[in-house]
Parts: C-alpha cells; structure tokens; sequence
C-alpha cells in the first residue's frame, strides 16, 4: 500500500513539473506604424503598439467638438471624451490594422515647432482610450 502512495505521489510530482514548464508569454510583436507627417512615429511614442494589442481600431482627435473632440473605435463601442483641460488640442488620427497588424498616423497640423505640443497631447490620449477600450470590453464580456 505504501508503495501505491509513493508511485501515485511521484508521479504527480513528475506531472506538475512538466505542466509548469510551459514558457513564459511574451510581448506582443511591435506592428508596422507608419506616418503620414515626418516625425509622428517619435512624438506618438510606444502606446501605439499597445493599442493595436488590445483591440482599438481608430482614435481621431478634433478640436472644438465639446465632449465629442476625441473618438475611440473598437469592436466592443464607440468611446467619446472631451479635449483635456490641460493639453493644447491639436488634431491628429491614428488608424490601426492599415497595414495589418500595424497603423497609420496622421496629424495635418505638424511642424518642428509644435512637435512637443503633438507629443503632449497624443501619449495621454492613447492612454486614455487603452483604459477606456479595456474596460468597454470588460463590460461587453461580462466579469469573469
């Protein structure tokens, strides 16, 4: 009997250390960005990718739309929030999956001398629709 237990103990043992050697997930590959304007791709920053990850399919910023300035595109809505209080607006559109897997930016309005102005306003606005996709997609999957 003490046999049975031994053999039945070793060889669970011997199967949970092979089913924890599964390997590690890794990052998703960094898709192809592509921008319309010179320098979007430095001033849009690593977001990007991040939001092609999770699902966003199209944020577009307008100026002066009141609570309808920024518009997010996912499958699970459409998200819209007012232009931050903080941030100077400026207009910009990042479209993912064109290439596939990728995206394009665009944004008229840039120069050399509004680089900083683009770049303080795209990072927390991509930040923002990530969080905003994120939980949009919890509610339309329900808690799990």
């Amino acid at each position: 009997m003490r046999r049975h237990r031994l053999v039945l103990f070793l060889a669970a043992v011997a199967t949970s250390a092979a089913l924890a050697q599964t390997p590690a997930a890794t990052a998703p590959a960094a898709g192809t960005i592509k921008a319309i304007q010179p320098g979007l791709v430095e001033v849009a920053g690593p977001r990007i990718n991040e939001a092609i990850t999770i699902g966003i399919t199209k944020i577009t910023a307008t100026p002066g739309k009141s609570w309808r300035s920024i518009v997010v595109q996912s499958p699970w809505g459409y998200s819209y929030f007012g232009w931050p209080k903080s941030l100077k607006p400026v207009a910009f559109t990042i479209d993912m999956g064109k290439p596939a897997g990728g995206a394009t930016i665009s944004a008229p309005g840039i120069n050399e001398g509004n680089k900083a102005d683009y770049r303080a306003a795209i990072q927390p606005i991509v930040q923002h629709a990530i969080v905003t996709t994120q939980q949009n997609r919890a509610f339309a999957e329900g808690s799990r």
